[in-house]
Protein backbone atom coordinates (compact mmCIF):
# COMPACT_ATOMS: atom_id res chain seq x y z
CA UNK A 1 0.00 0.00 0.00
CA UNK A 2 1.47 3.10 -1.08
CA UNK A 3 2.14 6.09 1.64
CA UNK A 4 1.44 8.46 -1.82
CA UNK A 5 -2.02 6.82 -2.15
CA UNK A 6 -3.11 7.65 1.85
CA UNK A 7 -1.93 11.06 1.44
CA UNK A 8 -4.02 12.20 -1.64
CA UNK A 9 -7.00 10.36 -0.21
CA UNK A 10 -6.45 12.52 3.18
CA UNK A 11 -5.91 15.95 1.09
CA UNK A 12 -9.14 14.82 -1.07
CA UNK A 13 -10.97 14.56 2.31
CA UNK A 14 -9.40 17.60 4.03
CA UNK A 15 -9.71 20.08 0.91
CA UNK A 16 -13.03 18.80 -0.11
CA UNK A 17 -12.96 17.76 -3.72
CA UNK A 18 -9.95 16.40 -5.71
CA UNK A 19 -9.30 19.33 -7.75
CA UNK A 20 -8.08 21.20 -4.15
CA UNK A 21 -6.40 18.17 -3.43
CA UNK A 22 -4.80 18.36 -6.95
CA UNK A 23 -3.66 21.90 -6.57
CA UNK A 24 -3.06 21.26 -2.93
CA UNK A 25 -0.65 18.49 -3.54
CA UNK A 26 1.42 19.67 -6.73
CA UNK A 27 -0.22 16.67 -8.69
CA UNK A 28 -2.91 16.50 -11.99
CA UNK A 29 -6.29 16.35 -11.05
CA UNK A 30 -6.07 13.04 -13.12
CA UNK A 31 -3.30 11.94 -10.89
CA UNK A 32 -5.25 12.39 -7.87
CA UNK A 33 -7.94 10.18 -9.62
CA UNK A 34 -5.50 7.32 -10.16
CA UNK A 35 -4.34 7.25 -6.81
CA UNK A 36 -7.79 6.81 -5.26
CA UNK A 37 -8.81 3.75 -7.93
CA UNK A 38 -5.74 2.61 -6.73
CA UNK A 39 -6.41 2.92 -3.16
CA UNK A 40 -9.62 1.35 -3.73
CA UNK A 41 -8.82 -1.45 -5.55
CA UNK A 42 -6.50 -2.14 -2.86
CA UNK A 43 -8.83 -2.26 -0.37
CA UNK A 44 -11.24 -3.83 -2.31
CA UNK A 45 -14.22 -1.34 -1.30
CA UNK A 46 -15.44 1.81 -2.86
CA UNK A 47 -14.30 5.21 -0.73
CA UNK A 48 -16.47 8.08 -1.66
CA UNK A 49 -19.76 7.78 -2.92
CA UNK A 50 -21.57 10.92 -4.77
CA UNK A 51 -24.49 13.07 -2.97
CA UNK A 52 -25.08 15.58 -5.60
CA UNK A 53 -22.26 17.32 -7.01
CA UNK A 54 -20.70 16.51 -3.38
CA UNK A 55 -17.53 13.80 -2.82
CA UNK A 56 -18.89 12.00 0.52
CA UNK A 57 -17.13 9.20 2.37
CA UNK A 58 -18.62 5.78 2.72
CA UNK A 59 -19.15 4.08 6.11
CA UNK A 60 -15.87 1.59 5.18
CA UNK A 61 -14.37 4.99 3.82
CA UNK A 62 -14.57 7.25 7.47
CA UNK A 63 -12.92 3.85 8.91
CA UNK A 64 -10.33 3.85 6.53
CA UNK A 65 -9.37 7.74 7.18
CA UNK A 66 -9.11 7.07 10.96
CA UNK A 67 -6.69 4.16 9.89
CA UNK A 68 -4.63 5.77 7.48
CA UNK A 69 -4.43 9.32 9.44
CA UNK A 70 -2.43 7.01 12.20
CA UNK A 71 -0.31 5.16 9.25
CA UNK A 72 0.49 8.86 8.06
CA UNK A 73 1.32 10.42 11.38
CA UNK A 74 3.54 6.96 12.22
CA UNK A 75 5.26 7.48 8.85
CA UNK A 76 5.41 11.12 9.72
CA UNK A 77 7.31 10.45 13.25
CA UNK A 78 9.39 8.11 11.83
CA UNK A 79 10.34 10.32 8.92
CA UNK A 80 11.13 12.89 12.08
CA UNK A 81 13.55 10.18 14.02
CA UNK A 82 15.81 9.59 11.04
CA UNK A 83 16.19 13.35 10.44
CA UNK A 84 17.25 13.83 14.39
CA UNK A 85 19.89 11.08 13.88
CA UNK A 86 21.36 13.28 11.40
CA UNK A 87 21.66 16.08 14.04
CA UNK A 88 24.05 16.72 16.55
CA UNK A 89 21.99 15.91 19.43
CA UNK A 90 21.79 13.19 21.94
CA UNK A 91 24.24 11.93 24.30
CA UNK A 92 27.61 11.02 23.13
CA UNK A 93 29.56 8.92 25.81
CA UNK A 94 33.33 8.73 25.66
CA UNK A 95 36.13 7.17 27.80
CA UNK A 96 39.18 8.28 27.54
CA UNK A 97 42.96 7.35 29.20
CA UNK A 98 43.80 10.50 31.50
CA UNK A 99 47.14 11.79 29.52
CA UNK A 100 44.91 11.78 26.76
CA UNK A 101 42.19 13.25 28.74
CA UNK A 102 44.51 15.94 30.74
CA UNK A 103 47.48 16.74 28.35
CA UNK A 104 45.65 16.18 24.35
CA UNK A 105 41.80 16.77 24.57
CA UNK A 106 41.13 20.22 26.01
CA UNK A 107 40.57 21.32 22.58
CA UNK A 108 38.86 18.68 21.31
CA UNK A 109 36.27 19.31 24.13
CA UNK A 110 36.25 22.67 23.63
CA UNK A 111 35.62 22.89 19.93
CA UNK A 112 33.00 20.32 20.08
CA UNK A 113 31.02 22.06 22.69
CA UNK A 114 30.89 25.08 20.57
CA UNK A 115 30.13 22.91 17.04
CA UNK A 116 27.49 20.70 19.37
CA UNK A 117 25.95 22.63 21.81
CA UNK A 118 22.70 20.27 22.08
CA UNK A 119 24.80 17.29 22.57
CA UNK A 120 25.25 16.08 26.31
CA UNK A 121 28.45 15.46 26.70
CA UNK A 122 29.87 12.47 29.22
CA UNK A 123 33.70 12.04 29.59
CA UNK A 124 34.77 10.06 32.09
CA UNK A 125 38.45 8.71 32.90
CA UNK A 126 39.60 5.46 32.84
CA UNK A 127 42.05 3.01 32.23
CA UNK A 128 42.44 0.80 29.31
CA UNK A 129 41.46 -2.40 30.34
CA UNK A 130 37.86 -0.74 31.44
CA UNK A 131 37.81 1.33 28.15
CA UNK A 132 37.85 -1.48 25.66
CA UNK A 133 35.59 -3.38 27.85
CA UNK A 134 33.01 -0.59 27.92
CA UNK A 135 33.05 0.08 24.31
CA UNK A 136 32.16 -3.87 23.95
CA UNK A 137 29.55 -4.13 25.82
CA UNK A 138 28.09 -0.24 24.77
CA UNK A 139 28.67 1.42 28.07
CA UNK A 140 30.47 4.12 26.26
CA UNK A 141 30.28 5.07 22.60
CA UNK A 142 34.00 6.06 22.16
CA UNK A 143 36.86 4.70 24.18
CA UNK A 144 40.13 6.62 23.44
CA UNK A 145 43.79 5.28 24.83
CA UNK A 146 46.39 2.93 24.39
CA UNK A 147 46.47 -0.52 22.84
CA UNK A 148 45.62 -3.31 25.79
CA UNK A 149 44.24 -5.88 23.80
CA UNK A 150 41.87 -3.70 21.79
CA UNK A 151 40.30 -7.24 19.64
CA UNK A 152 39.82 -5.98 15.96
CA UNK A 153 37.56 -8.65 16.07
CA UNK A 154 34.78 -6.40 17.99
CA UNK A 155 36.07 -3.06 17.67
CA UNK A 156 36.44 -0.82 14.55
CA UNK A 157 40.06 0.87 15.54
CA UNK A 158 41.69 4.26 14.59
CA UNK A 159 45.24 5.08 15.38
CA UNK A 160 45.39 8.83 16.36
CA UNK A 161 48.78 9.39 16.96
CA UNK A 162 51.80 7.83 18.76
CA UNK A 163 53.66 9.05 21.70
CA UNK A 164 56.89 8.53 23.48
CA UNK A 165 57.04 7.28 26.50
CA UNK A 166 60.00 8.03 28.75
CA UNK A 167 61.39 7.91 32.18
CA UNK A 168 61.20 10.63 34.47
CA UNK A 169 62.95 11.75 37.50
CA UNK A 170 64.05 14.43 39.56
CA UNK A 171 67.90 15.79 38.60
CA UNK A 172 68.53 15.26 42.25
CA UNK A 173 67.94 11.41 41.50
CA UNK A 174 70.73 9.43 42.09
CA UNK A 175 70.27 5.81 40.75
CA UNK A 176 69.84 6.55 36.66
CA UNK A 177 71.33 3.31 35.65
CA UNK A 178 68.21 1.44 33.93
CA UNK A 179 70.69 -0.08 31.31
CA UNK A 180 72.71 -2.95 33.77
CA UNK A 181 71.38 -6.29 33.96
CA UNK A 182 70.98 -7.56 38.00
CA UNK A 183 70.58 -4.92 40.01
CA UNK A 184 68.83 -3.85 42.85
CA UNK A 185 68.39 -0.56 43.38
CA UNK A 186 66.86 1.76 46.31
CA UNK A 187 64.49 3.76 44.50
CA UNK A 188 61.05 4.08 44.27
CA UNK A 189 58.87 3.49 41.32
CA UNK A 190 56.01 6.33 41.10
CA UNK A 191 52.90 4.83 39.06
CA UNK A 192 49.36 4.32 38.84
CA UNK A 193 47.40 1.47 38.90
CA UNK A 194 48.29 -2.07 38.21
CA UNK A 195 46.39 -1.62 35.17
CA UNK A 196 48.01 0.72 33.77
CA UNK A 197 49.86 0.10 30.23
CA UNK A 198 52.79 2.17 30.71
CA UNK A 199 53.17 0.24 34.47
CA UNK A 200 53.25 -3.03 32.66
CA UNK A 201 55.32 -2.18 29.84
CA UNK A 202 58.08 -0.85 32.65
CA UNK A 203 57.53 -3.78 34.58
CA UNK A 204 58.21 -6.34 31.92
CA UNK A 205 61.27 -4.47 31.01
CA UNK A 206 62.89 -4.63 34.63
CA UNK A 207 62.06 -8.58 34.80
CA UNK A 208 63.72 -8.97 31.77
CA UNK A 209 66.78 -7.01 33.11
CA UNK A 210 66.78 -8.82 36.73
CA UNK A 211 66.52 -5.10 37.91
CA UNK A 212 64.62 -4.51 41.44
CA UNK A 213 63.31 -2.32 43.01
CA UNK A 214 62.89 -0.89 46.69
CA UNK A 215 59.10 -0.02 46.65
CA UNK A 216 56.64 1.06 44.30
CA UNK A 217 54.09 4.09 45.39
CA UNK A 218 50.71 3.49 43.49
CA UNK A 219 49.03 6.76 43.36
CA UNK A 220 45.89 7.63 40.89
CA UNK A 221 46.63 10.85 39.42
CA UNK A 222 48.82 12.01 36.95
CA UNK A 223 49.39 15.24 38.25
CA UNK A 224 50.33 13.88 41.95
CA UNK A 225 52.77 11.00 40.01
CA UNK A 226 54.43 14.26 38.41
CA UNK A 227 54.57 16.88 41.31
CA UNK A 228 55.79 13.26 43.27
CA UNK A 229 58.93 12.70 40.93
CA UNK A 230 59.56 16.04 40.83
CA UNK A 231 60.24 16.13 44.75
CA UNK A 232 62.45 13.09 44.17
CA UNK A 233 60.45 10.51 45.79
CA UNK A 234 61.09 8.48 43.08
CA UNK A 235 60.81 7.93 39.25
CA UNK A 236 57.96 7.62 36.51
CA UNK A 237 57.61 5.79 33.01
CA UNK A 238 54.43 8.42 31.47
CA UNK A 239 54.04 10.36 27.92
CA UNK A 240 56.53 12.61 27.33
CA UNK A 241 54.59 15.57 26.41
CA UNK A 242 52.96 15.16 30.34
CA UNK A 243 56.30 16.98 31.17
CA UNK A 244 57.02 19.26 28.43
CA UNK A 245 57.26 22.20 30.30
CA UNK A 246 59.33 20.55 33.87
CA UNK A 247 61.52 18.81 31.20
CA UNK A 248 61.98 22.01 29.51
CA UNK A 249 62.74 24.44 33.06
CA UNK A 250 65.02 21.41 34.55
CA UNK A 251 62.56 20.20 36.81
CA UNK A 252 62.80 16.91 35.49
CA UNK A 253 65.30 14.71 33.33
CA UNK A 254 65.20 11.77 31.15
CA UNK A 255 66.62 8.94 32.10
CA UNK A 256 68.81 7.27 29.34
CA UNK A 257 67.49 3.32 28.82
CA UNK A 258 65.44 1.23 25.75
CA UNK A 259 62.67 1.33 27.55
CA UNK A 260 62.75 5.41 27.23
CA UNK A 261 61.81 6.59 24.00
CA UNK A 262 59.36 3.58 23.14
CA UNK A 263 56.44 5.00 21.06
CA UNK A 264 52.83 4.00 21.92
CA UNK A 265 49.98 4.39 19.45
CA UNK A 266 46.35 6.38 20.93
CA UNK A 267 43.55 4.51 19.44
CA UNK A 268 40.22 5.42 19.36
CA UNK A 269 37.59 2.88 19.17
CA UNK A 270 34.02 2.02 18.89
CA UNK A 271 31.83 -1.27 18.66
CA UNK A 272 31.69 -2.80 15.31
CA UNK A 273 28.44 -2.62 13.39
CA UNK A 274 26.95 -0.15 15.49
CA UNK A 275 25.74 3.41 13.99
CA UNK A 276 27.55 5.74 13.94
CA UNK A 277 26.25 9.17 15.19
CA UNK A 278 26.91 12.50 14.04
CA UNK A 279 27.86 13.29 17.42
CA UNK A 280 30.11 10.48 17.29
CA UNK A 281 31.35 11.13 13.42
CA UNK A 282 32.22 14.92 15.27
CA UNK A 283 33.88 13.93 18.16
CA UNK A 284 36.29 11.53 15.90
CA UNK A 285 37.37 14.12 13.67
CA UNK A 286 38.44 17.01 15.86
CA UNK A 287 40.68 13.49 17.91
CA UNK A 288 41.95 12.95 14.53
CA UNK A 289 42.96 16.42 13.51
CA UNK A 290 44.30 16.83 16.71
CA UNK A 291 46.30 14.08 17.80
CA UNK A 292 47.37 12.90 14.46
Amino acid sequence: MELKNLRTFQAVVDQGSYQKAADGLGYTQSTVTVHIQQLEEELGVPLFERTGRRMVLTQVGERALAQARELLAAADRLAQLGRAGYELSGTLRVDMAETLLCYKTQTVIQTFRKLAPQVRLIIRSRNCLDIVENVRSGVCDLGVGYDMDWSRDALEVETMGEYEVILLASPEFCHPDFVTHNQRKPVSLITDEPDSVFRRQLEDYLRLRAITLDATLELWSIETIKRCVISNLGFTYLPRFIAEDELADGRLVELIAPISGVRFPALCARRKNRWVTPAMELFTRLLRETLN
